[in-house]
């Protein structure tokens, strides 16, 4: 079913990107195009990497926004002039409003959350692009809700997809959906995230998105084990 017209404030978005890896630097590419466009969104996006240094001298972020490549992660995408990499994480989440969460599950930790929280505008809201699941007590539990929970309540949306971060970072067509749980975070992040390139279809089930995006590989291998 196709997606509704948008409809959002004229209120300006800051948007800070969590996450400096393959994917992060991908969907980067992604949200900075549609903030360059968009009044609705802040031109400037930030994009938190850890400041890990590099072996031809200096660290990844000032690699990045000299060249503007992330050549340890995504080589050979070009990020646009409005991404600006930012080691320090209270720097790169202060008053935002729109949180991308692009950190490999395994290094999301809660430490990182309270400081983003902590920096992060009030009426700010998340959005998980992390795949997998946790498990609490021996049963497995959704990163969102973990999120959420960290987060003191904030608003957690998930965008999850069948997409390679070279794929997206080179402009090929790609499509994902975005599950919400709040009706008005749906035209908020397709706002974010929507392209020609970059087709985003909305639905209000996050739990469902989340766990497809979780499950899709496994079923995938034994489908192909099956065949």
């Amino acid at each position: 079913m196709p997606s509704k017209p948008l409809k959002v404030t004229n209120f300006s978005h800051r948007v800070c990107i969590v996450g400096g890896g393959s994917w992060g630097t991908a969907i980067a590419t992604v949200v900075a195009e549609n903030c360059s466009r968009h009044p609705q969104l802040l031109s400037r996006v930030t994009m938190w990497v850890h400041d890990e240094e590099m072996p031809a001298g200096g660290t990844l972020a000032s690699s990045i926004n000299a060249s503007h490549y992330n050549q340890k992660y995504l080589p050979g995408v070009r990020l646009p002039d409005n991404v600006v990499a930012e080691p320090d994480l209270e720097r790169a989440a202060h008053g935002a409003t729109l949180l991308v969460l692009v950190v490999p599950v395994e290094y999301l930790s809660r430490g990182i959350l309270v400081r983003l929280l902590e920096n992060a505008a009030p009426n700010c809201r998340a959005v998980s692009l992390i795949k997998g699941l946790l498990f609490e007590d021996g049963k497995p539990a959704l990163i969102s809700k973990w999120v959420e929970k960290e987060l003191q309540g904030m608003d957690v949306s998930v965008l999850m997809g069948a997409n390679i971060a070279s794929e997206v970072g080179a402009g090929q067509f790609c499509e994902a959906t975005l599950g919400c749980n709040d009706p008005k975070a749906g035209p908020i992040w397709q706002l974010v995230f929507n392209l020609e390139r970059f087709r985003i279809n909305v639905v209000m089930d996050a739990a469902g998105v989340e766990l497809c995006g979780a499950l899709k590989n496994i079923v995938a291998l034994g489908a192909g084990f099956c065949d």
